[in-house]
């Protein structure tokens, strides 16, 4: 018997913990219109995961399911719409767009799907230089863009202090989550935390865009931004209060994924699904 890639995956609902099979995912994802994929950046499992589920996604949705990607920052647009219409080749389209160094083995095959089925891809993202500004400088240096650069980040950015996604953003960055080096000051971190809310806002202004436009959106994004239903997701369900209905996935590498213990991740997501981490 031959053995199929989703063999190795185990798909958990995450308030229950109760499991579901791997090919009734797709068909609970479908009843949402803004489906968010959360991962590791650095997982090669997870990137198989995504690509398997966005095409599993587009049987049962159609051609209105559009790509969104936070790994494809929204001044790529038009090289990227370029690319898919068949107007310049990939090597035109790497030299347009400013993709990550991983592109290429692990978001490819996505924007490749959706190329062969004619399906929209948009880069989500605010691309790197604002973010890098307003790390630097708060959302008061966007004041200096021009009014074009303007159109390439959302148009209402908020960083509330205090609230849960602000309270676990800082403990991350101070070390009580993932370690980022030395401890920063106040004013850095809070920079730092606006860059972040800025890609938070821009991604889901993204989103909200695409939904308007009658598509169901499959975005992939760092499990941070979608976690608990916070960060971009939380923003794209604020802008877009009425009509919008979320469906959260989150990939998380074990070491054993029949042991993997879905309690420890259940307000994370909607949908957990758990997959081999590489061998050390």
């Amino acid at each position: 018997m031959i053995r199929d890639e989703t063999d190795n995956w185990r798909v958990v609902e995450a308030a229950t913990g109760r499991g579901l099979r791997w090919r009734d995912l797709a068909g609970r994802l479908a009843q949402a219109n803004a489906i968010f994929v959360g991962e590791q950046h650095d997982d090669p499992e997870t990137h198989k995961l995504e690509a398997r589920l966005f095409a599993e996604v587009h049987k049962k949705v159609g051609p209105k399911l559009a790509l969104a990607m936070e790994m494809i920052e929204r001044d790529g647009q038009a090289g990227l719409d370029d690319y898919l219409t068949g107007k310049i080749d990939e090597a035109a389209f790497a030299k347009a767009v400013t993709l990550w160094k991983t592109y290429p083995t692990d978001y490819r095959a996505m924007v490749e799907y959706a190329k062969t089925n004619k399906l929209a891809v948009f880069g989500s993202n605010a691309p790197a230089k604002f973010v890098r500004l307003v790390g630097q400088k708060g959302l008061a240096g966007l004041e200096s863009l021009a009014p074009a650069e303007k159109t390439l980040i959302a148009a209402a950015i908020t960083a509330p202090m205090g609230d849960t996604y602000q309270r676990k953003f800082f403990a991350t960055m101070t070390g009580m989550g993932v370690s980022h080096g030395p401890a920063m000051d106040a004013s850095r971190l809070r920079g730092i935390y606006e860059a972040q809310c800025l890609r938070d806002d821009t991604m889901a202004e993204t989103i909200v865009r695409a939904l308007d436009k009658g598509h169901v959106v499959y975005h992939v994004n760092g499990s941070f931004h979608s976690d608990g239903g916070m960060g971009t997701a939380a923003r794209t369900l604020f802008k877009r209060p009425l009509g919008t209905k979320l469906a959260l996935v989150k990939a998380i590498p074990v070491p054993d994924v029949r042991t993997a213990d879905p309690s420890e991740f259940k307000a994370e997501a909607d949908w957990l699904v758990f997959v081999p981490a590489p061998r050390k």
